[in-house]
Parts: structure tokens; C-alpha cells; sequence
């Protein structure tokens, strides 16, 4: 329990950090985030695999917001900022550990990615230079409707994570 509890804190940190303080710091976030979740986290290449497909579904979802004119960048690119993509790396550590719980019981993280996904960009659109670009109660609908997309999708890649890590453990390595 503690290492769920220090993982989703870990989490909260450099979301707080990353979204005050943008590229800034996105960097020094990301490598301290590494670096601990390769100390206390890291159960093997299977980590490598959800994280790096989480970092490209992030980047691949904000940047087609960015294009459908859901978000607007402040360097008028369709592309996020590097420290948006770093805020996925984050969230993305947190999967396998302080997020698997929710994810085991499907309607308690159905609820979670409806409510959380929109509410953290909500929250970075108020802290940062990134805006809406509709109105704030449509883009909370079509965020809500994205992240139970992503949901579903990530869901499978944790369930695939334990999967593996369960052979790993096991000695499986079918």
C-alpha cells in the first residue's frame, strides 16, 4: 500500500510542478520521475512497453485536439508543448501501480477517467497559457467521451502489464 500511495504522490508532484512551471522544469521532472520509478517501481520490460504506449497515446490524442481545435496552443501549433507530453510520461508511471486498483474494478475507473481525464486539463487550461478552444462545458464533455476511450484503452495495456509481470514472477515466459 505504501508504494501505491508514494507512486500516486510522486504523481501529484510533478503534475503540480510541470503545470506551474512548464518546460521548465518538465525536464529535471522527467528524469527525477525515471530515475525513482526505475529504483522503487520498475518490474521490467514490460514497464518500458506501457509507458512508451501511453506517452505516444497522450501525444497522439492532445495533438489531435490540438488539430480539431479542442485546445489551442500558445505556440500556435497543433502539437503540444513538451510539457504536456512529460504529463503524460507522469501519469503514465502511475498505471501499473497507484492507478491498477481502479482499473480492477471497471465502473470505479470508467467514473475515474470520466471525472479525472477533463478535470486535469480543466485545471491546466486555468493554471497555464494552453486554452479551450470551444466553450469549457463542451470541451468537458468531449474530453469526458475521449478519456473513456482511453480508458478502455489503457485498461488493456495494464491488464497485458499483469499479465506479464505475473509470467515474469512466475517464471513463465511463454
Amino acid at each position: 500500500m505504501t508504494r501505491i500511495i508514494a507512486n500516486a504522490v510522486k504523481f501529484q508532484i510533478g503534475w503540480v510542478l510541470v503545470v506551474l512551471y512548464g518546460n521548465t522544469v518538465a525536464v529535471a521532472c522527467a528524469a527525477v520521475a525515471l530515475l525513482i520509478y526505475s529504483k522503487w517501481f520498475y518490474t521490467g520490460i514490460q514497464d518500458v512497453f506501457l509507458i512508451s504506449v501511453t506517452v505516444a497515446l497522450g501525444f497522439v490524442g492532445d495533438t489531435l485536439m490540438g488539430f480539431f481545435g479542442l485546445l489551442t496552443y500558445p505556440s500556435g501549433l497543433v502539437i503540444p508543448p513538451f510539457w504536456m507530453i512529460t504529463l503524460w510520461l507522469l501519469f503514465s508511471m502511475t498505471l501499473p501501480w497507484s492507478v491498477r486498483p481502479l482499473i480492477r474494478k471497471r465502473v470505479v475507473f470508467v467514473a475515474f477517467c470520466i471525472i479525472g481525464g477533463p478535470l486535469s486539463y480543466v485545471v491546466g487550461v486555468r493554471l497555464t497559457d494552453v486554452e479551450f478552444g470551444m466553450e469549457p462545458v463542451q470541451a468537458i464533455l468531449v474530453l469526458a467521451l475521449i478519456w473513456v476511450v482511453y480508458g478502455v484503452i489503457l485498461s488493456g495495456f495494464v491488464r497485458r502489464w499483469e499479465a506479464a509481470t505475473d509470467r515474469v514472477k512466475y517464471g513463465d515466459q511463454s
